[in-house]
């Protein structure tokens, strides 16, 4: 009450910042009281608990409660034998950091309850190679809404499609729609894609900033870093100054940055759901970061992306998923299909699939011994989840995707067999002949028939593309 009705108030006069203060002070209030109930805590791990074993997420878990040994002011659970994620010196902790990413994923985008406090002490790395909650006593509910707005966010982040991004800001709440115009016909969100673009590459802050610096010191060799700080300041306001004569032309109105920036100083905002959503991905960064230096959040979170888009059906989760395969020119973009293809490789075979003895990270290698326990167990696995895409009976778009592209890909392979029949085996013939007689056979029209059996790159793209999806179908030897 005192945060929210004095010292918000007071703030937002201090700071002149648009953000609703009050909202944000409701829900930290919210998430704090909220601890203080273990029923609630009980209901939210035994929930999840189910919910993991219902979308058959085996590597991923939370304590189990102990129902007759809890009441709402004591919270019983079995004891779990673990160490935590970021004191584990085990060689699959890159492996379980993805596992946490995408359990968060799904808490986020599709069981609607994220556990909003994944400090270090709450994330453990199991005897048996598990990931491990702890502690639900602190999440936040997301709307259906929220979910897919954020999917769609997301998924344009992973594609680079920042065209996509100023709307998708204004869904999730941070950009008013009446100022959305105006914002992005003066350029004034080009410093917003120039920096997700950095984040793209991983690394965390500080990467980020050595890459920004390098590239100003192959534009100005030779300058110390307090001279290339001296023209980071003159691009910035050459760039607000481009940026007011953009709006001038815009508006017909005459503006000076001045100007400019008092138009648009209530433009952005911080919606609540963002305060402990932030926290829980942010920590999450940090964890991974400790693994892997060159961890990208963004690129982590495309597995996830891939399989939701891949297997949801929903109207949202389609247009995002054609967007992503066709993109603004509606050209068919089969190296991003088969990223999407890998992506939902990656996520399967890591977030569902514990390796045996908890020590490795379980791969997809169809050239692997069939004996192989943990790679016949992924192959299943995945086999099961292709299947469950390719011939669901509602139909989607990867089904209307190879039936629609199944014509390009037969041409091809019949281009394959035409060339191996006329082309390629009477060659071998004429060569194996004895005393060079071939040499002395006539060749027949070999150029023409060439010609006419070149493949296009569409073809060849495509042909690619429907092997690379038909690979997933097949399932391992028997042993």
């Amino acid at each position: 009450f005192i945060v929210r009705e004095f010292i918000a108030p007071i703030y937002k006069r201090l700071t002149n910042t648009q953000s609703d203060l009050k909202s944000l002070a409701n829900e930290w209030g919210r998430g704090f009281i909220a601890e203080l109930s273990y029923d609630t805590e009980k209901y939210n791990t035994q929930q999840f608990n189910q919910q993991m074993k219902a979308k058959n997420l085996n590597a991923i878990t939370a304590p189990i409660i102990i129902d007759n040994l809890s009441t709402n002011r004591v919270l019983t659970s079995q004891w779990v034998e673990g160490t935590r994620l970021d004191l584990s010196t085990a060689n699959d902790i890159p492996r379980l950091c993805g596992v946490a990413l995408n359990a968060y994923l799904v808490m986020l985008l599709e069981t609607g309850v994220l556990h909003c406090d994944p400090h270090p002490g709450n994330l453990l790395r199991t005897t048996d190679g598990k990931l491990c909650i702890l502690d639900f006593g602190m999440t936040l509910e997301t709307p259906t809404d929220l979910q897919y707005s954020l999917l769609e966010f997301i998924a344009h982040l992973t594609a680079e499609d920042f065209e996509s991004v100023p709307n998708d800001l204004v869904k999730l709440g941070f950009l008013k729609e009446e100022k959305l115009d105006l914002l992005v016909k003066t350029g004034a969100l080009e410093p917003l894609y120039y920096f997700l673009r950095q984040a793209n590459q991983g690394g965390g802050g500080s990467k980020v900033r050595e890459r920004i610096y390098e590239e100003y010191r192959a534009k100005y060799p030779g300058v110390d870093d307090e001279g290339l700080q001296t023209f980071m300041r003159q691009e910035m306001k050459d760039s607000r100054e481009k940026m007011a004569e953009k709006a001038s032309a815009v508006t017909g109105v005459t503006m000076k940055v001045e100007d400019l920036q008092r138009e648009n100083s209530d433009a952005f905002g911080i919606p609540e759901w963002f305060l402990y959503t932030s926290r829980a991905f942010l920590t999450l960064e940090g964890i991974s970061l400790q693994a892997d230096s060159d961890f990208s959040i963004v690129k982590s979170c495309f597995p996830y992306v891939a399989k939701r888009l891949l297997g949801d059906d929903s109207p949202r989760s389609q247009a995002a998923l054609r967007n992503l395969i066709y993109g603004k020119d509606d050209e068919l973009n089969t190296e991003k299909i088969t990223e999407l293809a890998e992506g939902f490789t990656k996520y399967t075979t890591t977030t569902k699939i514990v390796s045996q003895g908890g020590q490795g990270t379980t791969t997809i290698d169809h050239a692997s011994s069939p004996t192989n326990g943990p790679s016949t167990e992924a192959a299943l696995t995945l086999a099961k989840d292709s299947a469950d895409i390719l011939l669901a009976s509602e139909g989607n778009l990867v089904q209307n995707l190879l039936v629609e592209e199944s014509a390009t890909a037969l041409s091809a392979n019949l281009k394959d067999t035409l060339r191996e029949v006329l082309l390629s085996n009477p060659e071998r013939l004429r060569s194996n002949l004895p005393l060079g007689i071939g040499n002395f056979l006539p060749k027949g029209p070999v150029d023409t028939v060439d010609k006419f059996l070149q493949k296009s790159k569409r073809e060849e793209k495509v042909q690619l593309l429907v092997n690379k999806l038909s690979s997933f179908m097949s399932l391992p030897e028997a042993p």
